[in-house]
């Protein structure tokens, strides 16, 4: 969970609003699961939008 949470993090510190499939594939890369990563997600307030057919994570929303 921790690890989700710091690779979300780091995400933030450069993105404001990234594709989730990406998010998922760098999760994947890193060893965590699909589960892990929506529940570090959860945690940290992260919405996701969609636009046209494809969803996006918020990361400027996350909360300290």
């Amino acid at each position: 969970m921790e690890q989700a949470k710091r690779l979300l993090w780091e995400l933030a510190e450069t993105n404001n609003t990234i594709q989730s499939n990406g998010i998922f594939n760098l999760a994947d890369e890193q060893g965590i699961s699909k589960r892990t990563l929506e529940n570090a997600k959860k945690e940290l307030g992260i919405r996701a939008k969609r636009i046209n057919n494809t969803w996006y994570w918020e990361l400027d929303k996350i909360r300290q």
